[in-house]
């Protein structure tokens, strides 16, 4: 079992056409998000115009969850959806898709047979969780958006605070990650199946 801790200072944004995206972790490591030979990428990104256009990527599944304000997604000639903070969309990169709204928000993307979900976690002050990933999973992480907890897999602990990302490969082992929140917390969990 491997853990990386990026540290909030450590993140790059780079700019895109409406706003901004922070890669927090590609796979392979060697991929380019693109050249589309990624089998999955996690990133956080802002969106900072009212009204947006998703980026056509064929091949593509999409998770979106919103960290901060309030999107209206329309994929055209699906349906429409109100996400709200935590608020969770899974849908198909070549779907015509458009939206109002200026939000935070967190994206899990997938190619081919690789599975992914999110799952948002609130924790109290000085509350526990532990999360039991199966042998199937393969990657999990886990990305604090406010507050600060303890992470402990195995031999492995960190501390992370808002903005921190710990990234953690399960090496075909089944793996039990506890959680405790220093202060109070919300944590965003991914978790990949290749």
């Amino acid at each position: 079992m491997k853990l990386t801790i990026r540290k909030a200072t450590d993140l790059k944004a780079a700019r895109w056409a409406g706003g901004t995206t922070t890669q927090l972790a590609i796979w392979p490591e060697s991929a380019e998000y693109t050249k589309f030979n990624f089998q999955f990428r996690i990133s956080r990104a802002t969106v900072e115009i009212e009204e947006s256009t998703f980026t056509f990527m064929p091949g593509v599944k999409r998770h979106l969850m919103i960290l901060d304000g309030a999107l209206h997604i329309d994929h055209k000639g699906r349906y429409r959806k109100q996400l709200d903070k935590f608020g969770y969309d899974i849908f198909d990169g070549e779907w015509p898709t458009t939206a109002r709204g200026k939000v935070t928000d967190f994206n899990l993307m997938t190619r081919g047979k690789t599975t992914g979900k999110l799952q948002a976690l609130v924790l109290g002050d000085r509350k526990e969780t532990t999360l039991d990933f199966e042998r199937s999973t393969t990657h999990s992480s886990f990305y604090v958006v406010s507050g600060q907890i303890r992470l402990i897999c195995g031999s492995h602990a960190a501390t992370l605070k808002k903005g921190d990302f710990a990234f953690l490969e399960h090496e075909q082992e089944e793996a039990i990650v506890h959680m405790q929140a220093i202060a109070e917390s919300e944590i965003i969990a991914a978790s990949v199946k290749l």
